[in-house]
């Protein structure tokens, strides 16, 4: 038995992942039993934060298109990969008999998995569920006017509420999401999920912060960000006897990560994960990384100085033009990797600020907890 089943599928970076084991987080501090059911391709450093993980048959995406789903090895899946997996989702929710299905993204991204989520979703509907969509403030348009017609009209369908984790103060669901308005009255805004940082873990001035981060979120892309700014780093004026910590993801290619450690220069120290991340980047004087919605949030929670070159890959949009807005916002200097070079990103981490001013909401784990605890409870 479970009160709250939660979907998530993470197929290049670990994003999704980050985002929902805070969701879950607060899910447990509100009693809540939580049961992950995930199909990403399973690693030691991944948490979920929940009581129960139940892994489907793994899969992950063949490149950065989002065009294919294959194996950890790389062969592509097919019609008998979709019914097992199929099988092995209505089967977890079958044992688990959650009170409430938590679903991340789904209809509003993860369109390639429609063949187990409607069928999931079915189940739900036929036990009386409620159903809940976690999805981040900004989605990736589609440039087919009915994949977005379908987003609507599934949700439309199926869903009790859509948990938009951004602050409308900032900007609205509408911005990336023409049919907002036809679905106004399942949205609720919790705010950005970033994590709590408790105020031992905050340095207090810029002068106690030592050394810099660089980061390539789950790291199956990023690695033309990380030789660049390893180079950087005797091109940096005030930073060039600062101890670096290169942290390339879980993902990142092992070929590629061993060819780094043969030609690290001195003061640059690689790791592949650091369980540690949010605490490193609050004692950091700069954080250089690609603009994940986590990673913003942890910089906006810790208040580094940040600059980011956001991943913009076949018609990836969300965080280029997430960044943009918080760049206006002066919270992050903003790069493009087309062009950019060892010297030109010196510059920007020499010149790097440290963010204030903005006012946007960070609770939005605790907010999505508390929505999910009173539909639970019938109180909404």
């Amino acid at each position: 038995m479970s009160d709250v089943l939660v979907y998530v599928q993470h197929l290049l970076g670990i994003g999704h992942v980050r985002r929902m084991a805070l969701i879950n987080e607060a899910l447990r501090a509100q009693g809540l039993h939580v049961t992950v059911a995930s199909g990403g391709i399973a690693h030691s450093d991944l948490d979920f934060a929940a009581d129960d993980v139940i892994a489907l048959s793994p899969c992950k995406t063949s490149d950065t298109g989002f065009s294919t789903l294959v194996d950890a090895d790389g062969n592509v899946l097919g019609k008998e990969w979709q019914d097992k997996r199929k099988s092995q989702l209505l089967s977890a929710f079958e044992a688990t008999s959650p009170k409430l299905l938590l679903v991340e993204m789904f209809p509003f991204g993860r369109r390639a998995f429609r063949f187990e989520l409607i069928p999931l979703f079915d189940a739900a509907k036929e036990a009386n569920l409620p159903i809940v969509c976690s999805v981040r403030d900004l989605l990736v348009r589609k440039k087919d006017i009915r994949k977005t017609e379908w987003m609507r009209d599934i949700a439309r369908k199926y869903l009790d509420a859509v948990l938009v984790h951004g602050d409308p103060n900032l900007f609205g669901f509408d911005r990336s999401f023409e049919f907002t308005d036809d679905i106004s009255d399942l949205i609720s805004y919790t705010g950005y999920v970033a994590p709590k940082m408790d105020s031992n873990d905050l340095s207090g001035g810029q002068a106690q912060r030592q050394g810099l981060l660089v980061s390539a979120g789950g790291g199956a892309v990023g690695a033309k960000l990380i030789s660049l700014a390893i180079e950087a780093r005797s091109h940096s004026k005030r930073f060039c006897s600062s101890i670096w910590n290169i942290v390339t993801g879980p993902h990142f290619p092992q070929d590629q990560l061993e060819q780094l450690g043969k030609q690290l220069p001195d003061g640059v120290v690689l790791h592949r994960f650091l369980p540690d991340f949010r605490e490193r980047m609050a004692g950091a004087e700069v954080s250089v990384s690609q603009a994940g919605y986590n990673t913003l949030m942890d910089v906006l929670a810790t208040q580094t100085p940040a600059v980011m070159v956001p991943f913009a890959e076949n018609g990836e949009s969300e965080q280029t033009e997430r960044a943009k807005i918080l760049e206006k916002e002066g919270v992050i200097s903003l790069l493009d990797l087309d062009g950019l070079s060892a010297q030109s990103l010196a510059k920007q981490i020499d010149n790097a600020k440290r963010p204030s001013g903005i006012n946007i909401a960070l609770d939005g784990a605790e907010k999505t907890a508390l929505i999910i605890a009173g539909k639970i409870k019938g109180k909404v």
